[in-house]
């Protein structure tokens, strides 16, 4: 494929993604067990860089890698894309591997960060997030089936909450396949519970030499470290393999589906399918996202304030397009830009990307109260979330001291965000002084709360330095 050929597809395929928003409803949830292969990161690189997943837990199980090793690798992946919310869970079921793939590690390490953690038990970190999960999950298997055949001998229940497991695999070579012949038993036990499988392997389909070079231009964290992962070996040794998993599920029209069993099907990528352009469009997380009525909101012109245009490129370039919607929509249903509306708006899409959730899929307690200005914090939790009164998926709690914080529940799970009291005590500060300096009820205080509230607020605070969260255990 030439530059021209892939470059023009690519802006094809943008324009046809332009239907995702900041706050979507996730098509499918997931979980994922994975061994620590070079292509098992660049694979949930391409789960994580879409909205189309509630991504429940990831997992390691043992095989190239040590599966400590595959969970703190994991583990400090998912904080570089700020998905730090994402439960881990590790593997302690020893395989017959005895080479592990160390000489990729000292690489891993230097991309990653090295960290020496150990992790709950993979098994019931798994069995758990289906367990609690509202509708059926799926199973993706990067890895032998160790984990998963373990887990479902554990939690019954959880054979009919599967919707299907799909399994990285060579079923037309089988009994040569690594993941199938680390253990065989695991993958028999799995055949007898009669739970829909699919095989997914590589088709011997290669990246080309210029796609390294071409995903250098998406700006992305995912794009970055995919890249990355990419360069570590030479382009020709490169196979799109367990990254199809991912296509399959977003894409499957590119695939030709064979019944090899009662509740087995075996998928290969059609011949003229291009995967390279559809992963260039998953990776490219960062372009401007649609929201219900408006394809994209103005940044700049004669459609926006003045005093924002000065800020918007400055804005855009330090957070994202993203938060600059998000934060310009709720300023706009809040009739006013103040402190606490765009720190609100900041949080929940910080907790939206902290647990990689779709709409709908959270609630929310807020301890803002009902008096302004901490309560302006409670609309923007609601545009940033998309967790509404509406919908019934965000509550006040003003028994509690009230502040700028919220609990969050989750699949069985409740976590603590808090604005840190640093820029709360800032906050406090900044509004007394106004009051004092301006009066609350005279114009200038709304102006100069404007100007404080758009430069020292929106533009100078990260979404990711804002709050101290804490998982509360039962």
């Amino acid at each position: 494929m030439n530059k021209l050929k892939l470059g023009f597809l690519i802006i094809i395929f943008t324009l046809s993604y332009f239907n995702l928003s900041a706050h979507k409803r996730a098509k499918y949830n997931i979980v994922i067990d994975s061994d620590g292969k070079l292509e098992d990161f660049r694979t949930i690189s391409l789960f994580t860089a879409s909205l189309d997943f509630n991504i429940n837990c990831i997992t390691s199980v043992e095989g190239k890698m040590p599966a400590n090793k595959t969970a703190n690798l994991l583990k400090n992946l998912l904080k570089i894309y700020h998905h730090e919310g994402i439960l881990i869970g590790e593997g302690n079921e020893k395989t017959k591997v005895t080479k592990h793939d160390n000489h990729i590690l000292e690489f891993l390490y230097k991309l990653f960060g090295k960290s020496e953690e150990s992790f709950e038990n993979a098994i019931d970190i798994l069995g758990k997030a289906i367990e609690n999960e509202r509708k059926r999950t799926i199973i993706i298997a990067l890895g032998p089936l160790t984990n998963i055949a373990k887990m479902l001998d554990k939690y019954p229940d959880n054979i009919i909450k599967t919707e299907m497991i799909l399994w990285y695999s060579d079923y037309e070579n089988l009994s040569k396949d690594f993941n199938y012949s680390t253990n065989k038993k695991a993958y028999e036990e799995i055949l007898k519970m009669q739970i829909p499988i699919k095989f997914v392997s590589s088709n011997k389909k290669f990246y080309s030499q210029d796609f390294p070079t071409f995903i250098k231009e998406i700006n992305s964290n995912y794009a970055k470290i995919f890249k990355s992962l990419l360069d570590f070996q030479k382009i020709e040794q490169n196979e799109i393999s367990k990254e199809l998993t991912s296509l399959y599920l977003l894409y499957p029209s590119i695939f030709d589906e064979t019944k090899v069993g009662e509740f087995a099907i075996n998928l290969k990528l059609k011949e003229n399918s291009e995967p390279e352009i559809l992963i260039s469009s998953i990776l490219n997380s960062d372009k401007p996202q649609a929201s219900v009525i408006f394809n994209e909101i103005p940044t700049s012109g004669y459609m926006i304030m003045k005093d924002i245009e000065k800020y918007s490129e400055d804005l855009i370039s330090k957070h994202g397009y993203n938060e600059f919607k998000i934060t310009a929509l709720c300023s706009e249903i809040h009739s006013h830009i103040g402190i606490y509306n765009i720190l609100g708006a900041k949080l929940g899409l910080r907790i939206m990307e902290y647990l990689h959730a779709g709409l709908d899929e959270i609630q929310i307690v807020s301890y803002a109260g009902y008096q302004p200005p901490i309560s302006c914090f409670n609309d923007g939790l609601q545009v940033g979330t998309g967790s509404t009164i509406g919908y019934g998926t965000i509550s006040v709690d003003t028994t509690k001291e009230v502040q700028p914080a919220l609990m969050v529940i989750y699949n069985n799970r409740k976590i603590l965000f808090k604005i840190k009291p640093e820029i709360v005590e800032m906050a406090a500060n900044d509004i007394a002084e106004l009051v004092k300096k301006h009066g609350l009820e005279s114009e200038m205080y709304w102006n100069v709360l404007r100007e404080i509230s758009i430069e020292k607020y929106w533009l100078n605070i990260s979404r990711y330095d804002l709050a101290e969260i804490e998982e509360l255990k039962e």
